[in-house]
């Protein structure tokens, strides 16, 4: 993706692939929403599953379709169209990205820095759907496997290895937040004022009580999202 603003002319670039545009602020916002959050969507849930890659999580049937259900319902409504691409198109070629083998990229990569990248990717539509009075049900789960990795452990029992600058007080709330959700969303330099969400500590109490794959299932199960 390149600005195509260059005084003295420029190469034919659109030739070798490259994309032009006159506005990259619309890609960008399209990147962060459908790419950066689905990352987020992906790398918490599988780690907790022990999936050592992205492309390992689109082969799950149960992550694959939580991608796909949360990116569909709750995220593409928020990405305006660019130019010759529909945000249905751009999330298809996100998806075939993701789930292309040839592309080792680790969980444990993708899920690094939580702590600024959930704030800037996945809390902007979020709050959006809030305001606007819409389900955020995929997206309260979203953030919900984010607290239960940062306590540490894997569905098998293995430990998850520091994984974010401020990891000790994220992995001391995320603990906490198993007996009482709203420590996590008291985070106030991550969360400001999403000080209660009762999805998140619907699904928050659900992963601790019945396992990742279960509340994916349960959540895969519900209605589409208004």
């Amino acid at each position: 993706m390149i600005e195509d603003s260059f005084r003295a002319g420029r190469p034919p670039w659109e030739e070798a692939g490259a994309t032009l545009t006159d506005d990259v602020h619309a890609y960008e916002r399209t990147k962060i929403r459908i790419l950066n959050a689905g990352h987020r969507v992906l790398a918490n849930a599988g780690e907790l599953l022990s999936l050592p890659t992205i492309a390992a999580c689109m082969q799950d049937p149960d992550l694959s379709g939580f991608f796909r259900k949360v990116e569909s319902e709750e995220i593409v409504a928020h990405v305006a169209p660019v130019p010759g691409r529909t945000p249905a198109a751009c999330l298809d070629l996100i998806a075939r990205r993701f789930g292309n083998a040839a592309i080792h990229d680790t969980t444990r990569r993708v899920a690094f820095d939580g702590s600024s990248r959930h704030p800037g990717f996945v809390l902007p539509v979020l709050r959006e759907r809030l305001a606007a009075g819409r389900s955020v049900q995929g997206l309260a789960l979203t953030e919900a496997l984010w607290t239960r990795m940062c306590a540490g452990t894997r569905e098998d029992d293995s430990a998850i290895g520091p994984n974010d600058p401020h990891w000790p007080s994220l992995s001391e709330a995320a603990l906490a937040a198993r007996q009482d959700p709203a420590v996590w969303l008291a985070q106030a330099r991550i969360y400001g004022g999403l000080a209660r969400a009762p999805a998140f500590s619907d699904w928050l109490r659900r992963l601790w009580a019945e396992g990742t794959r279960a509340t994916l299932t349960a959540y895969l199960g519900q209605a589409a999202a208004a």
